[in-house]
């Protein structure tokens, strides 16, 4: 057995792994996929280690930047629409109102009206 610099698909050092000697042919080696016969390079800080008959560096690219999302203007309609409660809980509230002589579905609903009001027009 002997120890082999295990290769990416596009050729850079991923790690060291085993070839196992041949029980026919001594001194012949079967070298797993994507393997080269050459020790663990000595990788630079900042670098890549790649394989072209022999160790070559490459610098690790720079992530580009996150493009920058355009902030969405949001509608009254839209904001009410999110901050209204599901029609289950509203549908609960109604009921406890009923049964406890409460106004609980009322005040919500008319907190988020207050909380984004409906546009006036203008001429």
């Amino acid at each position: 057995m002997k120890h082999v610099a295990q290769l990416d698909d596009e050729g850079y050092f991923f790690g060291m792994t085993v070839a196992d000697e041949s029980p026919l042919e001594p001194g012949v080696y079967h070298m797993p996929a994507g393997t080269v016969d050459a020790e663990a390079p000595i990788i630079p800080d900042g670098h890549l280690a790649k394989w072209e008959d022999m160790w070559v560096f490459e610098s690790i690219p720079v992530p580009a930047p996150e493009p920058e999302v355009e902030p969405v203007e949001l509608t009254y309609r839209e904001l009410r629409a999110m901050a209204y409660p599901t029609i289950s809980d509203q549908l609960d509230m109604q009921y406890w109102d009923g049964v406890n002589g409460t106004t609980v579905w009322a005040d919500t609903i008319a907190s988020v009206k207050a909380m984004y009001p409906k546009p006036t027009e203008q001429p």
